[in-house]
């Protein structure tokens, strides 16, 4: 049976592994026949910018990002941090959300991740 499992990104990639390594994790659980979320919360939206290489372990995420875009991955991402971060033009798949909608979408998964 699919289970949901939920990946809450918090930590900033500016000052911590933490968020790339969710990523990684994402990832791996996707390929299985798990249902993942991942959501993006405060500074971790900077994973999805034009400078994600100047990032702690940048170089490592380069790698986990594109397969994520070529199967079509949301990232539900605060909707208040995405106002306060100049994200550009992005290919990924985003979907803003507010608290509450994310608190929703945590509340009914099986799993959660939190880095």
């Amino acid at each position: 049976m699919d289970k949901e499992v939920v990946v809450l990104i918090k930590s900033s990639p500016q000052e911590s592994h933490r968020p790339v390594e969710a990523i990684r994790i994402a990832l791996g659980l996707l390929s299985g026949e798990h249902k993942v979320s991942l959501i993006l919360i405060d500074k971790s939206l900077l994973l999805l910018g034009d400078e994600a290489e100047d990032l702690i372990d940048g170089e490592e995420l380069g790698k986990y990002l594109p397969p994520l875009k070529e199967l079509g991955q949301t990232f539900y991402v605060e909707k208040e941090a995405l106002e306060r971060t100049k994200l550009a033009d992005t290919d990924f798949k985003i979907k803003p959300l507010s608290i509450q909608e994310i608190s929703k979408l945590i509340a009914q998964a099986h799993c959660h991740l939190i880095f």
